[in-house]
């Protein structure tokens, strides 16, 4: 199935776990399968009849989805896109241009059900997530619960499934089924992507978008869950360690390239946002310098 990019810095990198049986639900879950950070050639997915569990898929990279039967079948997402099928649904997903990343879940049991009912959370249309690296976390402590232990616990499976679920329901606020973002918004958030070591005032991304401080404010944060500099900040942070893992580059040219000049303020921002350092950061040698050639 798959594999992503390094949003967060991981000494564990891509992590796979599959059985080709149905998996044996026990307390209310069974899981199938997942992949954390897979990364894909040019290819697309069709499953018409979907497959007889929820498959919970986070895109890393811009990809589609859709319906392979209906009209307009594929929808373009964008990264940092979620998007959860119930059993029996039809699946359609890929990029049949570029390679592209994602992480996955499969997994089935009346637990699963019933936190999807109780959450709220979208299915069958993509919603995107203001933070991504919960979902990764629980990906990556259910696979170390599936792969350390001859006979895993599924009720530690359901409640890390859970929390996460719970997490992310309270921190969307996903728009209408269906509905567009408005070109308003989308060019902010170019603006936002395009340079992220250019310095941006919110007034220059109410001026781009045409509207008021407070009105940016309050559409862009029900699009996206973030308000503006929010998600300049968290597009910075996510930006710099996937830069991290160059290994051409300082972390002071890596500060420069997402907007920092004081590398001490970065470092300090960095590490409130992901636990760490960027100078003890996994893809880098513990000095932070340029790290040597692998072996």
């Amino acid at each position: 199935m798959e594999r992503a990019t390094p949003l967060l810095p991981s000494p564990h990198g891509f992590k796979r776990f599959f059985s080709p049986l149905a998996p044996a639900v026990r307390a209310g879950i069974g899981v199938r399968g997942l992949g954390l950070r897979e990364l894909m050639p040019p290819y697309e997915v069709k499953r018409p009849y979907g497959t007889g569990d929820t498959l919970f898929m986070l895109f890393h990279d811009a990809a589609f989805v859709g319906d392979p039967s209906g009209p307009g079948a594929r929808l373009p997402v964008a990264p940092d896109t979620m998007m959860i099928w119930a059993p029996g649904r039809p699946q359609y997903y890929g990029n049949t241009g570029a390679r592209f990343s994602h992480s996955w879940l499969h997994c089935a049991g009346s637990r699963v059900g019933r936190l999807l009912r109780e959450t709220g959370l979208p299915l069958g249309r993509p919603f995107l997530l203001p933070e991504v690296t919960r979902f990764q976390q629980c990906l990556s402590e259910i696979h170390a619960e599936l792969v350390s232990y001859v006979d895993p616990d599924s009720r530690i499976i359901g409640n890390l499934l859970e929390n996460c679920l719970l997490e992310l329901a309270r921190r969307i606020d996903p728009p209408p089924s269906n509905a567009a973002v408005a070109e308003p918004l989308l060019a902010v958030r170019r603006m936002i992507t395009a340079e992220p070591a250019r310095k941006i005032m919110l007034s220059d991304m109410a001026r781009a978008a045409g509207m008021s401080v407070s009105s940016l404010s309050s559409r862009f944060k029900k699009t996206f869950g973030l308000a503006p500099k929010a998600y300049l900040l968290q597009y910075r942070m996510r930006h710099a360690a996937h830069l991290l893992a160059n290994r051409n580059l300082t972390v002071s040219e890596i500060a420069a390239q997402v907007g920092y000049d004081d590398l001490f303020h970065f470092s300090k921002t960095f590490k409130k946002h992901f636990g760490m350092s960027p100078r003890n950061a996994p893809a880098r040698t513990p000095a932070g310098g340029r790290r040597s050639s692998p072996s």
